[in-house]
């Protein structure tokens, strides 16, 4: 009987290693200009994400729910006016409820009200209650949660403040039953100028571990770190390494460790990069991982959530690849790249989701329970038919960043290790390859399978002159023996 139980055992473990997970993509095609904001994923399985658009006088912010094949199976939605607006920033499930936290606004008789806004809704989209959150006798511009983290049955909101050209980090702590029980803001003593991006709370108090954006550069740096206490008193700060700039994501990993992803600067080339430090409290690097771009590119984290934990433990980091105007619509193509990264940061693959001749931008990414991974991003066509659209999607791959299983008039997005570009092509055409491997070859083979080209790849960005190729189409393969192995279609013009 033993024996029999551990057969059906082992032929379950396989059963689930090889089953094939769930992965689609899905974009609202509306006419819109989004701002996708937050990714939710439900109890049950569904997914949730929020969304927020302005049109003329009027504004809309969204939830939309999907199931797991990517199919829009319900939706809520604010209408705002020129007298109201709502931006929804954030969403939670907690005890069978939905919460949602965004930026309010309202003019009553020419007078400016800002607040902080939770909508608590049912788990099919109904609203059952509203509150709304400010500092009693203080005027200011406008007040934005950013993340908030729900721990012994109280909301945590770290939010900016903005009274004029003064912005600081402010923090609210909300009840389960929607009572303020705290707030505070932050008054620099140094001329600091902070932008709160992302935070976490240290497990044996309610000290905030914070990350934002200091427009004036007090301690030489764009990217400050910053532990606070509950009255927003500075406890400890120093700056982020290596030029960080926006944006910027925060991860606890243990009680003296975190992981930090923003974007590196340089200063020279006016080029950004892609970073992850892994930090003590005290600013020391302990790990780090930097995707360096060549030069006339850019890699850009995921705007509002760019990094999360795996189900297996290790990091998914999502970023954004050629992305030279961010929140807005540029002609040339972009890539959405996926680094699956060690809790030492080393690089377990890499890869590139794109579609043809458009602008995909990331905004968020979750893991996924099962394994997957979710991205929520905007799309436009490039070049723009419209400098105002740009729509809403969000997509799931499996664990190894792939879309499989879709239905070819669905499929919008390809995953690969490599690209190659441009195509159609001139006399010279770019390939990039995953930063895994080191080298690979380059075949480009005639419509009858004859290699009429090949050469050796020696840099993962590399470009190749094909002036001596007669116009036609080709079929390509850049492989090595590492594993990678990819293909495609080259038209030579």
């Amino acid at each position: 009987m033993k024996k029999l139980t551990i057969s059906i055992f082992t032929v379950m473990l396989l059963t689930l290693a090889t089953f094939s997970q769930q992965t689609f993509y899905t974009q609202i095609k509306d006419n819109n200009f989004h701002k996708p904001w937050d990714i939710l994923i439900k109890s049950d399985g569904n997914m949730l994400f929020c969304s927020y658009y302005e049109k003329n006088n009027d504004s809309k912010s969204s939830i939309y729910e999907l199931d797991d094949t990517g199919e829009i199976i319900n939706e809520w939605t604010f209408t705002g006016t020129n007298l109201e607006r709502f931006e929804c920033t954030q969403l939670l499930e907690v005890n069978n409820h939905l919460y949602l936290f965004g930026e309010g606004q309202r003019t009553t008789q020419g007078n400016l009200d800002v607040f902080i806004s939770m909508r608590k809704l049912d788990m099919q989209l109904n609203v059952v209650e509203n509150h709304e959150y400010k500092f009693d006798g203080l005027s200011c511009d406008r007040l934005i949660p950013g993340k908030v983290i729900y721990r012994d049955t109280t909301f945590h909101v770290l939010s900016q403040i903005t009274i004029g050209q003064w912005e600081s980090p402010s923090y609210f702590k909300i009840g389960l039953s929607g009572v303020k029980h705290h707030s505070a803001y932050h008054i620099s003593s140094i001329g600091q100028v902070l932008f709160p991006f992302d935070f976490y709370l240290s497990p044996e108090s309610d000290n905030l571990f914070t990350v934002s954006f200091d427009w004036m550069q007090t301690l030489n740096a764009f990217g400050v770190f910053t532990e606070f206490d509950p009255q927003l008193t500075i406890v400890s700060q120093f700056p982020i390494p290596e030029e960080s700039i926006l944006s910027y994501n925060l991860l606890r990993q243990s009680d003296t460790s975190m992981y930090l992803a923003s974007n590196k600067f340089d200063a020279t080339n006016l080029e950004f990069s892609s970073m992850v430090n892994r930090l003590d409290r005290n600013g020391n690097v302990l790990n780090q991982f930097i995707f360096e771009c060549n030069e006339d590119s850019a890699s850009r984290i995921a705007h509002f959530n760019s990094l999360d934990t795996l189900a297996d433990g290790n990091l998914i980091l999502c970023t954004t690849h050629n992305l030279d105007l961010p929140l807005n619509v540029q002609n040339e193509p972009t890539k959405i790249m996926l680094f699956k990264l060690s809790p030492t940061l080393d690089l377990i693959w890499q890869k590139y989701l794109f579609g043809e001749k458009g602008m995909y931008e990331a905004y968020g990414v979750k893991a996924h329970p099962d394994g997957g991974i979710v991205v929520l991003g905007a799309y436009s066509p490039t070049p723009p038919t419209n400098p105002d659209i740009k729509e809403v999607f969000i997509m799931k791959t499996d664990s190894d960043g792939l879309l499989t299983g879709i239905e070819n008039e669905k499929q919008k997005i390809t995953s690969t290790e490599a690209i190659l570009y441009p195509n159609p092509a001139g006399e010279q055409i770019t390939v990039d390859f995953s930063r895994l491997y080191t080298s690979a070859t380059l075949q480009l083979m005639d419509i009858s399978g004859k290699t009429v080209f090949r050469t050796q790849l020696t840099s993962n960005r590399q470009t190749i002159d094909i002036s001596a190729l007669p116009a036609g189409t080709y079929l390509y393969r850049i492989s090595n023996q590492k594993g990678l192995d990819e293909t495609g279609k080259l038209v030579v013009e």
